[in-house]
Formats: structure tokens, C-alpha cells, sequence
């Protein structure tokens, strides 16, 4: 039996809306594990999204609709629209999406200074049930923890190093 994924409706409302994304971070490694024993813990799961206006706009419409708090350094977001959207992209800003205690969703238009080009031109395609999730392959997201310098990222890395080497054999 597969293990639940707790953001299974919003991959769902994303596809639904036409919105162009992938999933990285842990989240997306998780994709890769060959069974649910050999998963990492994670407290949110990373969306990036096509860094255009509209696109932007479609994805956080859908977070809003599913009842998510929008926020972006601790500061609630005004109104969504594409000039709100145009400088989120433009600052490279991450909104992070609260729902309950629980189920947090970070949105970055900037993925680990990898391009979306780049990201998206390696992506795998997961199923969830009948549903379709993009996920950035393996190599690009450990490549992203690389790159990112962040002192989680390299303990992470430096933790499930073997773990990682062994991922990318099966995949």
C-alpha cells in the first residue's frame, strides 16, 4: 500500500488550474524512495512554479481557495494579483502556505540556482493513484541542497549520505 500523500488535493488543484510546477526538496526525494521505510521526515513540501505572473497568480489562488494562510517573511499577503505576482518573482521572495498546524506548502520561483528551464527538462512524472505529479529528478535535487549553503541542506546531505548514493543507483 502506497503511503498517503497528505497534498494530494492540491497537486490535484494544481493540474486542475493548469499550473506549471514541480515538486523539490525532501518532498520530491521522497518520490525516489523504493519503499515507505526508507522516507525522510519533512515538515512542508516545496513547490517550484514556471516564474511567471499568471502562472504565480493560479497557484496561489489555489492555496487560498483550499483554505492555506499566504504569507511571505511572516507578513500575510495583500490581495493576489499579477503585479503582487511580478514582484514576488522579481525578489525571488518563498511564500510559505499554512493550513492548520500541519500541512505547510513553500512556494519559490527559484529552485537551488538551478533554472526552471533546467528543471523542467529533467523532470519525472510520478503517479499518485490516476494523478500526475512533476517532480525534479534526483541528481537536480541534490544538486539544489548543494547549492543552497543552508546549514540544514548540508547536514541533511552529510546524514543520509549513503542513503542518497543509493537512491540515485536505483534511479
Amino acid at each position: 500500500m502506497p503511503p498517503i500523500n497528505p497534498y494530494k488535493k492540491i497537486l490535484s488543484q494544481f493540474n486542475k488550474n493548469k499550473v506549471n510546477y514541480l515538486v523539490i526538496g525532501v518532498s520530491a526525494i521522497n518520490y525516489y524512495s523504493q519503499d515507505p521505510g526508507t522516507m525522510f521526515s519533512t515538515q512542508d513540501c516545496d513547490f517550484l512554479v514556471k516564474p511567471n505572473p499568471k502562472n504565480l497568480v493560479h497557484a496561489l489562488k489555489v492555496l487560498y481557495r483550499e483554505g492555506y494562510k499566504l504569507e511571505s517573511n511572516g507578513e500575510q499577503l495583500g490581495p493576489i494579483d499579477l503585479w503582487l505576482a511580478s514582484k514576488i518573482i522579481e525578489h525571488g521572495a518563498m511564500i510559505t502556505a499554512r493550513k492548520g498546524k500541519s500541512l505547510n506548502i513553500d512556494i519559490v520561483t527559484n529552485g537551488g540556482n538551478i533554472s526552471y528551464k533546467e528543471w523542467e527538462q529533467g523532470r519525472k512524472t510520478f503517479k499518485v493513484g490516476n494523478l500526475k505529479v512533476w517532480v525534479g529528478n534526483l541528481p537536480q535535487l541534490i544538486q539544489a541542497k548543494e547549492n543552497s549553503g543552508r546549514e540544514k541542506d548540508k547536514k541533511f546531505l552529510a546524514l543520509y549520505k549513503i542513503q542518497l548514493k543509493e537512491m540515485l543507483k536505483k534511479n
